[in-house]
C-alpha cells in the first residue's frame, strides 16, 4: 500500500508530462509572465500561448514550430532534445498540402484582377470627362475670340476716321508747328514708349527671387534587404521594437530600414539571403536550420 501511495503522490517527470504543460509549468516555476517571455524570445504572444495549449492548428508549419520550441526551451532551461521528442509524439508530422496555398494564390489573383480593371475603368471615365470639358472650353474661347476681333476692327475703323478729321483741322489751324510727343498707354496703363530725352536708367529692374535650395531628406542609417530562394518564415525586431513575422515564398524580396539594429529569427537559414547597406551577409546555414541573426554584428 505504501508503494502505491508513494507512486500516486510522486510528481510527473518531464518525460511523462505533455509538452504544453511542461512549458507552462517551467515558466510559472521561474515566475516569468508571457510578456517577459515574448520580449526575451522574440516569439509572439499568440505563438507562445498556442505552444503551451498545444493548439498546433494555430501555428505555422512544423519547421518553424521546431524553431520556436528550441528557442523557448533554451530560455526556460529545458533539454531541447526532450522538448522536440515530446512534440513529435504529440504532433506527428503531416504531409504538406500545396493545394491550400494554390487556392489562396488563385483567390488573391482574382482580387488583383478586379482591382486593376476597376482602376482602368476609373481612369477611362476621368479621361473622357476631362476631354469633354476641354472641348467645351476651347469652343467657347473660339467664339469669344471671333466676337472680340470683330468689335476691335469696328472700333479701329471709327478711330481712324476721327483722327483723320482732327489732323486736317490741326494742320489748317497751326500749320507746321512742333508738337510734343505723347506717350501712348496700353490696357494696363503703363507707357509703351518713352518721351524724347527721358533717362533710360530710371526703369525699375524686376526683382529676381533667390533660388530656394531643396533640403535633402535624412537617409536611414541601416538598410536591410532580403531575397527569398525557398519558403521561409522569419521574425524581425527593428531598433528593439516588437517583432513582426513574415512568411515568404520563393522569388519574393523585402526591404527594412533601421537607425540602430536588426534582430532576426530565421526558420530556414538556407532559404533566404540578406544584404546590409548593399553588402551581402554571406551563408547563414543549411536548408531547414533555425538561426538567430543580430545586425550589425558587434
Amino acid at each position: 500500500m505504501n508503494n502505491v501511495n508513494s507512486s500516486e503522490q510522486a510528481p510527473d517527470t518531464p518525460e511523462e508530462m505533455n509538452l504544453g504543460s511542461l512549458l507552462r509549468k517551467s515558466r510559472e516555476e521561474r515566475h516569468i509572465d508571457l510578456d517577459a517571455a515574448v520580449k526575451a524570445t522574440r516569439i509572439t504572444r499568440h505563438n507562445l500561448e498556442a505552444l503551451e495549449k498545444e493548439e498546433w492548428d494555430k501555428l505555422p508549419s512544423q519547421v518553424f514550430v521546431k524553431g520556436f520550441l528550441r528557442s523557448y526551451a533554451e530560455f526556460l532551461g529545458l533539454d531541447k532534445e526532450l522538448v522536440l521528442s515530446l512534440y513529435q509524439k504529440r504532433c506527428p508530422f503531416k504531409q504538406y498540402q500545396p493545394h491550400a496555398l494554390q487556392g489562396i494564390s488563385a483567390e488573391s489573383g482574382r482580387w488583383r484582377l478586379i482591382i486593376i480593371v476597376s482602376f482602368l475603368a476609373i481612369v477611362l471615365v476621368a479621361g473622357i470627362i476631362y476631354l469633354w470639358s476641354q472641348k467645351g472650353s476651347v469652343t467657347g474661347k473660339t467664339f469669344q475670340y471671333l466676337d472680340t476681333k470683330s468689335t476691335t476692327e469696328k472700333k479701329a475703323g471709327d478711330t481712324v476716321t476721327t483722327e483723320d478729321i482732327q489732323i486736317q483741322d490741326n494742320a489748317g489751324a497751326q500749320g507746321l508747328s512742333t508738337k510734343k510727343e505723347t506717350v501712348p498707354e496700353d490696357e494696363t496703363g503703363i507707357p509703351t514708349e518713352l518721351e524724347s530725352g527721358e533717362d533710360v536708367t530710371a526703369r525699375e529692374e524686376p526683382l529676381i527671387p533667390e533660388e530656394v535650395k531643396d533640403e535633402q531628406p535624412l537617409l536611414p542609417k541601416f538598410v536591410l534587404t532580403a531575397t527569398v530562394n525557398n519558403r521561409t518564415w522569419i521574425a524581425i525586431s527593428i531598433d528593439n521594437e516588437s517583432s513582426r513575422e513574415y512568411l515568404f515564398r520563393p522569388g519574393e524580396t523585402m526591404r527594412w530600414t533601421a537607425e540602430d539594429s536588426f534582430d532576426i529569427l530565421i526558420g530556414n537559414a538556407g532559404g533566404i539571403e540578406f544584404s546590409l547597406n548593399g553588402n551581402p551577409i554571406g551563408h547563414l546555414g543549411a536548408e531547414g536550420k533555425v538561426v538567430r541573426l543580430k545586425l550589425p554584428e558587434g
